[in-house]
C-alpha cells in the first residue's frame, strides 16, 4: 500500500498553534485532519518565541497523532521579518560570492552583524534587484530546535503572509489573498507579500487603498469566505470559526523545496 504524506501547515498565532493535514490527489486537495493547540500566556509575545520549552511542551500531544509520512511547513511571523530591495552587483558573481555580498549588504543598510542575520531572497530580473527577507538568526533557531526536538520532518520554514500566495489560484481573477486577525491583517500577492498592523485599515476597501489595489482584487477569508471551499474533498465535522485557519491551510499547499 502506497502511503501518502501529510502536508502538514502549522501556524503558530499568539495563544495557539493552528495545524491543517492535506494530501494531494489526482483531483486537487484532500483534508486529513485539522487541530487547535491552545497555548499558555507568555509563551509567545508579539510574534517572539519567549518560552520555547512550554512551546514544545504543548505540541507533544499533537505529535504522536502525526503519520510516519508527514512534511512540516512552519510558519514565521512577518511582524519578526525585514524586506528590502538592494541593487544588483555590477558585475556577475557565482552562488557563494552573491551569499556573502548580500549579506554584507544587508547589514549594512540595517546597522546589523551580518552572523545575527538569517535572510532568503529572489531576483527581479526586470529591475536588477535582489528581494531580499531577513529576520534574527536565533528566532530562525528557535524553530530548527523545536522541529528537532519534536523530530518534525521539517520542510520549510515560511513567513506567515508570504505562504497567502498558495491561495491565489483558488481566488482567480483576484489578485491578493488577505487574512487578518485582531492584531494585523496579512496579505499576498503574486510577487510580493506583507503585513499591516489592524489599526491602519477598519476594513477591506480601506487596505486595499494602502496596497494600491482596486478592492475587487482582494480576497479576504472571513465568516463569507471559507478557506475549507479551496479543498477538493473535505470531512466534517470542522472547525466553527474556518477562516482562523487561512493560514495553516495555505502554508499545507506549500511546494516541496527542489
Amino acid at each position: 500500500m502506497a502511503f501518502k504524506t501529510w502536508q502538514t501547515g502549522v501556524h503558530i498565532q499568539q495563544d495557539r498553534v493552528l495545524i491543517v493535514a492535506l494530501v494531494r490527489e489526482k483531483s486537487g486537495w484532500s483534508l486529513r485532519r485539522w487541530w487547535a493547540v491552545p497555548l499558555a500566556e507568555g509563551i509567545i509575545g508579539d510574534g517572539k518565541i519567549y518560552q520555547p520549552e512550554q512551546l514544545i511542551d504543548a505540541l507533544r500531544d499533537w505529535r504522536k497523532t502525526l503519520p510516519h509520512y508527514h512534511r512540516i511547513f512552519l510558519s514565521f511571523p512577518a511582524a519578526r521579518t525585514l524586506q528590502r530591495s538592494l541593487p544588483r552587483p555590477a558585475i556577475a558573481l557565482r552562488d557563494s560570492e552573491q551569499l556573502s555580498w548580500l549579506g554584507a549588504a544587508l547589514a549594512r543598510e540595517l546597522e546589523m552583524s551580518a552572523d545575527t542575520l538569517c535572510f532568503d531572497y529572489a531576483q527581479d530580473t526586470f529591475s536588477s534587484t535582489f528581494h531580499v527577507t531577513a529576520a534574527q538568526n536565533n528566532e530562525v533557531e528557535t524553530l530548527l530546535t523545536l522541529a528537532k526536538t519534536l523530530r518534525l520532518r521539517l520542510a520549510t520554514i515560511t513567513p506567515d503572509a508570504s505562504a497567502l500566495k498558495n491561495l491565489l489560484p483558488a481566488v482567480a481573477p483576484a489578485q491578493c489573498v488577505v487574512w487578518r486577525d485582531e492584531r494585523q491583517w496579512l496579505w499576498a500577492m503574486r510577487h510580493q507579500w506583507g503585513r499591516r498592523v489592524a489599526a491602519e485599515a477598519e476594513n477591506a476597501a480601506e487596505l486595499s487603498a494602502l496596497l494600491a489595489v482596486e478592492p475587487a482584487d482582494i480576497a479576504l477569508f472571513d465568516s463569507r469566505r471559507n478557506p475549507w471551499d479551496t479543498l477538493q474533498r473535505c470531512h466534517a465535522p470542522l472547525p466553527e470559526c474556518g477562516a482562523d485557519y487561512t493560514v495553516a491551510l495555505a502554508l499545507a499547499m506549500s511546494e516541496v523545496p527542489a
